[in-house]
């Protein structure tokens, strides 16, 4: 029987799943501070100084689709297999990045705050998404996802991703060396990177100064991808017209960051891809993976999303 420590939240509904694996697994329960004991294999994200405890541990499934809190300081014991839960929020994070580029073309914002001052004024002219062309960072489950549903509203899809292999939903596929010529044709930049010793600010001052002035930024990948104080001065200086983030470099943000009164941008903390708690269908897609790859991680067969240390994901 295989020892499986289960860290992240489990309903009532995914532990009446678990009966599937009654003959090949014994199951317990905690959080990411628990000790993993004789587990062979977990079910979450257990800290880091639990896992180089960790006796028998073999196994990392993982709910999350991103992998840099294990990949990115090297502290990461060799011999564990670690698979990601990628390709179950592709779904809900593109209709958040959908969501918040309308939002701010369409001047919501600023509707909002005259319906709290029972003001009924016109706040001018928006913008819409037809005809515009979309430079998408990263063109995985979550970028393909965000081309696909922006192709619905007749965008142009750019995609910039490792190699220049055709995606579908994309009119153009290109790899980070041309990302410079591809800037200044983007009226939406939106970050879908994972975190790696390549994607680390690959959004800095020198790129900033080569986007339209009425580009707007979207980040739902991850906030490394962006030097933060180089898109504070393009915000302030109004040489892009606005940025949606999802995530930061340092999260939370601090509170004294003028990031959080500038009128032309949006912060959420990082909820765009929530699953627990937020979306049981997204969450009924988490536990898809987590339980189809202890069934191949048991059986032997190869694992989805099994992450490749040399590359960072």
């Amino acid at each position: 029987m295989t020892e499986v420590l289960i860290t992240a939240p489990c309903s009532d509904e995914v532990k009446r799943r678990l009966r599937e694996f009654e003959n090949s697994c014994v199951f317990s329960f905690g959080d990411r501070k628990s000790d993993i004991g004789d587990a062979e294999a977990v079910i979450g994200e257990p800290r880091t100084e639990k896992i180089r405890q960790a006796k028998s541990l073999k196994f990392i499934q993982m709910t999350w689709a991103g992998a840099d809190i294990y990949t990115c300081d090297g502290a990461f014991p060799q011999g564990i297999r670690l698979a990601t839960a990628s390709g179950a929020f592709g779904g809900v994070i593109s209709e958040y990045v959908v969501g918040a580029v309308l939002c701010l073309y369409r001047r919501f914002p600023e509707y909002i705050e005259n319906q709290r001052s029972a003001l009924w004024r016109d706040a001018g002219a928006e913008r819409t998404l037809e005809g515009k062309t979309a430079l998408i960072l990263g063109t995985g489950d979550i970028g393909s996802n965000v081309a696909k549903r922006l192709s619905a509203f007749g965008t142009k899809n750019i995609g910039v991703r490792r190699t220049g292999a055709p995606a579908q939903y994309f009119e153009e596929i290109h790899t980070l060396s041309n990302l410079d010529s591809l800037l200044p044709q983007a009226d939406l930049i939106i970050g879908c990177l994972p975190n790696t010793k390549e994607t680390g600010h690959i959004l800095d001052g020198k790129k900033f100064a080569l986007m339209k002035s009425d580009a707007l930024l979207i980040n739902v990948g991850r906030g490394s991808l962006i030097d933060t104080p180089a898109l504070t001065r393009a915000l302030e200086e109004r040489r892009i017209a606005g940025a949606v983030l999802d995530v930061l470099e340092k999260e939370p943000l601090a509170a004294d960051s003028p990031l959080w009164s500038m009128p032309n941008v949006l912060i959420t903390p990082h909820i765009s891809g929530r699953g627990f708690g937020h979306d049981p269908a997204t969450e009924r897609k988490i536990w898809d993976i987590c339980l189809e790859n202890l069934r191949r991680y048991i059986s032997g067969e190869e694992i989805i999303n099994e992450i490749d240390f040399v590359r960072g994901y």
